[in-house]
């Protein structure tokens, strides 16, 4: 990444920010981070075109708004699994008085009725919402023989309707008042309807006596008969009101299908123009000059020093040079196309810094090989694999999110149908007793490497370990290379050499001297001791109090990778169990004992849903019934309806479960027991200064130089 000083004379600066941001190829930063610069010029500042702009963006986000509470149209299967990408507008240049007048026209055109049509939905809300309280209030009174426009005050009287759960208490309470009286219905166990009045004189008197028993009264302002004949009024009412906000929904809709694609593509304007406004406070001035601080990969400086010059007409100066802080300079990931996709998994633990090493290119294979060897079944790896081509073939049409992750689960499919070939893992391992899928088929499913069986747990893990010892010193030498780059060769000498002598010294000595595993000359012995002790000595030194813990995480990191068999065998394992169920459901004596239970329901939910008219339970009741019927005949049909059911949903299950684990471990091993030798992150992401275009594309006779 080079850091890119650009002088340009004021009368060429718009152009050049604007040729710069149709290349794409630099990320413009403020000029106060380099203080040469910055004590000599003037900062930047926003035009006063830019409220106006903010003004604009924030009344199409508010059209869009509107559009986007809409009900959607009805999609078809097809349709979610595989999205049509938009289709972009045409659309040609303009200069920003012209794009900002068009959005006027438009919000005065077409927004003027959306905002007036939404206003007329909310106040048909607001109405309906206070309905559905007098509905509620009114059902609660139900049949009360009195009329409503006689509650409230007059000259005279005060009368109130409402409910309460203790009419003994307001009784007791209203009993005090000479002149009040009373009626009560019950509605429900402990609730009450209620009509009580009194003397206009004893008001106050009356209503305290209210709040003291606890009871709720209800207004109904302006309305004439009994509670009933104004429930039927409301109702009327709200169908009134429900069918004229559906009549406004549809003229909504047909304006959201009209202009939708056209407010989008303006918005997407406006923000691209924002952009280009927002960046002059990053620019600094002279009288005659404006100055550009920007990052741009070393490959493209010569291309952008080609742009800037002819934007500029010849009035600008080019410099470029390295950066003084590592800490302050994006960073631009460029891998391989096969491994890009792999940048997610990076990035989801952090961004490298600009001196660090990234990992992605070891990160990529690894994580493939480690997801194949823990999930370790070719059916399951298949599955894997057929989601993968369908979030490719669909979602990711419209994703990059979901795309990347289609790929890094078709590679992770792969390499489980492959490992789990190697194991013998088809849903399920080989068994003479319990079939898998090729036992059903009558097929034989050899494995190099049982995962279950004879010695092919114990030779897993010892792979495991293996792949973990290399890994971890793969992750040394990149510390290596780093510590080379940065120049801290007493870093090489604790932190790498330091491990390099220990791992073959201990290895020696405790394989050969501790458990005799294996035979070396006393050469060899003597040497391992040095070696040993050497290590320990720079590990001492470098750890001090903590070196005991640096040998117990050392150890704890490459036993970890036992994570590899562990997993491998919870797939295997549960497979297994799965088939071991699936043969007990379908022999004779559980069918037969399930048949009768099953054939019992079936007829339960037949007969609930003839009488009750729901046809909710019907097909579930016919398929038990039929089930349970057969099973009672014979108990082969119980197996092939009960235990392909229990097969499936508990093979399913099994996937799901240790698909995920073998995701989230894999992972681990690589954000704890990789990274964990040389790779800390929190680098920031190089963000290029260009137009994101999704609902637009630029039309133009002009183009920016080649």
């Amino acid at each position: 990444m080079k850091d890119l000083t650009i002088i340009v004379h004021d009368d060429n600066l718009e152009d050049v920010v604007e040729s710069l941001h149709e290349l794409g190829k630099v990320e413009i930063s403020s000029v106060d981070r380099d203080t040469e610069v910055s004590e000599l010029i003037s900062p930047g500042s926003l035009p006063e075109i830019a409220r106006t702009l903010t003004d604009l963006e924030m009344q199409i986000s508010g059209m869009l708004d509107v559009f986007s509470e809409l009900p959607e149209e009805d999609e078809s299967l097809m349709d979610m699994l595989r999205p049509e990408p938009v289709v972009p507008i045409y659309r040609e240049q303009k200069e920003p008085e012209v794009l900002m007048k068009e959005v006027q026209e438009t919000l005065e055109d077409s927004g003027k009725k959306i905002q007036s049509i939404d206003g007329k939905i909310n106040d048909i809300d607001s109405r309906l919402t206070e309905m559905d309280t007098l509905l509620e209030d009114l059902e609660f009174l139900g049949d009360i023989d009195v009329d409503l426009r006689n509650m409230g005050e007059s000259d005279y009287t005060v009368v109130r309707m409402g409910r309460t759960k203790d009419p003994l208490g307001l009784k007791k309470a209203l009993s005090k008042i000479k002149s009040s009286f009373l009626h009560m219905e019950p509605r429900g166990e402990d609730e009450y309807a209620y009509v009580a009045g009194a003397y206009i004189r004893d008001k106050d008197e009356f209503d305290a006596a209210l709040r003291h028993s606890d009871s709720k009264y209800m207004d109904f302002p302006s309305m004439e008969g009994t509670p009933a004949k104004v429930l039927l009024k409301i109702k009327l009412n709200i169908k009134e009101l429900k069918d004229q906000k559906d009549k406004f929904l549809n003229q909504l809709v047909k304006l959201r299908n009209r202009y939708s694609m056209q407010y989008r593509a303006l918005k997407e304007e406006l923000e691209i123009l924002g952009d280009k406004i927002e960046v002059q406070q990053q620019l600094g001035r002279t009288k005659s000059t404006g100055v550009i601080k920007a990052w741009c990969p070393k490959d493209d400086v010569a291309h952008v020093r080609t742009v800037v010059e002819k934007s500029s007409r010849g009035c600008a100066v080019v410099t470029d040079g390295e950066p003084d802080d590592p800490d302050m300079v994006p960073v631009s990931l460029e891998n391989p196309t096969m491994i890009r996709p792999f940048e997610m998994l990076t990035n989801m633990f952090a961004p490298p810094r600009y001196n660090e090493v990234d990992p992605t290119m070891i990160l990529a294979p690894a994580f493939v090989i480690f997801f194949g060897l823990m999930l370790s079944d070719a059916v399951y790896g298949a599955v894997v694999t057929a989601t993968a081509l369908l979030m490719l073939w669909g979602p990711a049409r419209t994703d990059k999110g979901i795309k990347d992750f289609g790929w890094i689960l078709l590679a992770a499919g792969i390499s489980t149908i492959i490992f789990g070939i190697v194991q013998g893992g088809y849903m399920g391992p080989e068994s003479a007793d319990y079939l898998n899928l090729p036992g059903y088929l009558g097929l034989s499913s050899p494995a190099l490497l049982n995962t279950l069986e004879g010695e092919g747990p114990l030779n897993l893990l010892i792979i495991s370990l293996i792949i973990g010892l290399v890994y971890m010193n793969i992750g040394m030498v990149l510390s290596l290379v780093q510590h080379i780059t940065r120049k801290n060769y007493r870093d090489i000498l604790y932190e790498n050499v330091s491990w390099w002598l220990l791992q073959p010294g201990g290895f020696i000595l405790v394989g050969g001297q501790m458990f005799g595993w294996f035979d070396f000359s006393s050469t060899v012995v003597m040497l391992a001791w040095l070696m040993t002790g050497v290590g320990l000595i720079l590990l001492l030194i470098r750890a001090r109090g903590l070196a005991f813990f640096e040998l117990t995480g050392f150890i704890g990191d490459f036993l970890s990778f036992a994570r590899i068999l562990a997993l491998a065998l919870a797939t295997a394992g549960i497979a297994l169990t799965v088939n071991v169920l699936t043969n007990l459901v379908g022999s004779a004596e559980i069918g037969m004992i399930v048949a009768l239970p099953v054939l019992i329901a079936g007829v339960v939910m037949l007969a609930k849903g003839g009488i009750s008219h729901k046809k909710r339970f019907m097909a579930p009741g016919i398929f038990l019934a039929i089930a349970g019927g057969l099973g009672m005949v014979s108990p082969v049909y119980m197996f092939y309806i009960f235990a392909l059911v229990v097969l499936l949903s508990g093979h399913l299950i099994n996937l799901v479960l240790q698909a995920l684990g073998s995701f989230v471990h894999s992972l681990r091993l690589q954000y704890v027991e990789f990274f964990g030798y040389f790779y800390e992150g929190g680098g920031t992401t190089f963000k290029p200064f260009k137009p994101e275009r999704i609902y637009t594309k630029k039309t133009s006779n002009e183009e920016v130089m080649e």
